[in-house]
């Protein structure tokens, strides 16, 4: 290796790094704080809030001689999924937008239908930033739906199992989450920063760095006296 390869090279030595970050301990807490402050008050005062209610449906098995009609149970659970793609669809959904005087595109960004692994239980859950609103969502897709289904399908053994309520706790943002974000941040651009600084500091440090620059053996050091 010559000397123009040698000078090529970016060598970082570890020992010099963490002494810098030590060195720098105080600015990589305060850029972690900065960050924490920062993603607080986004998460205060910009981001807008969002709440969910849900309700869920269980399609009934009929009693028969004091015990339930297991074939029944397996049909249902087969069409379960019929009717989560019914509730997914345009009809219902164009439907409760028209009678909540809403646009079809606010209720089926905020609608989410799922069912439990083999169960016969249907979940409806809407998420918007409006308690209120998110409630009467999922009630009126609750009703369309029945509805729905007993005039056009004639089934009836559908059932409200948990009707929706307003909730007034916000499911998001999750401050904890966007807090340890912003720390995170803080601290990853501060060792950029540090590295960044590190990597293009060129001076001569001591003797040691001094050989490896030179690639010649180092014959005395000349001290230096402050007046």
């Amino acid at each position: 290796m010559d000397k123009n390869e040698l000078n090529d090279e970016v060598e970082i030595d570890l020992s010099q790094l963490l002494k810098l970050l030590k060195k720098n301990i105080r600015l990589i807490i305060i850029l972690a704080l900065v960050g924490i402050i920062i993603a607080a008050s986004a998460t205060t005062f910009l981001i807008s809030k969002k709440y969910q209610s849900q309700g869920s449906v269980l399609l009934k098995a009929d009693v028969v001689n004091g015990s339930l009609d297991s074939t029944q149970v397996n049909t249902n659970k087969m069409m379960v999924n019929n009717y989560v793609k019914l509730l997914q669809g345009n009809n219902i959904q164009d439907q409760v937008a028209k009678n909540l005087n809403i646009t079809s595109a606010e209720v089926r960004s905020s609608l989410s239908i799922t069912n439990t692994t083999d169960t016969q239980i249907i979940e409806i859950s809407s998420t918007t930033v409006d308690p209120g609103l998110s409630k009467r969502i999922v009630d009126e897709t609750i009703s369309v739906f029945t509805t729905l289904i007993q005039e056009k399908l004639d089934v009836t053994n559908v059932t409200i199992v948990d009707q929706p309520e307003v909730n007034p706790n916000p499911v998001s943002p999750s401050m904890v989450k966007n807090v340890i974000i912003g720390a995170v941040a803080g601290i990853v651009i501060s060792l950029g920063y540090l590295l960044l600084t590190y990597l293009l500091d060129t001076k001569i440090k001591n003797g040691e760095q001094a050989e490896q620059y030179l690639g010649v053996p180092l014959l005395g050091i000349v001290p230096f006296f402050e007046e």
